[in-house]
């Protein structure tokens, strides 16, 4: 399942609470779309509930990167151990802007 929220400074906060596999990695991609539509210029996907990323869900995280890669942000926080080793096994780690903690991401 997904949430979407409008924080401060008109942050959109992304909170998945399932693992990110075909699914929900399809649903996550048109919210990426919709929000950047809405003209969302900082967006935080919070890992924290997501035990498990599989290559679709790896796509979609790839396919908000791009969306929001002209001028605005995409950041992934806090990541559990499969998906942040999917990260760093990947080195998509080194690409992605991946904080301990919501509130880090907002910083």
């Amino acid at each position: 399942m997904i949430s979407h929220s409008v924080l401060e400074n008109d942050v959109h906060l992304i909170h998945l609470n399932q693992p990110l596999h075909a699914a929900l990695a399809r649903e996550t991609m048109q919210l990426f779309r919709d929000i950047s539509r809405q003209g969302a210029e900082k967006v935080i996907v919070n890992l924290e509930d997501v035990p498990l990323i599989d290559s679709h869900g790896l796509a979609a995280l790839v396919i908000g990167l791009k969306i929001f890669d002209d001028g605005k942000k995409l950041r992934l926080a806090a990541p559990q151990a499969q998906p942040r080793l999917l990260l760093e096994l990947t080195m998509f780690d080194r690409i992605f802007q991946i904080s301990d903690s919501v509130a880090d991401a907002m910083l």
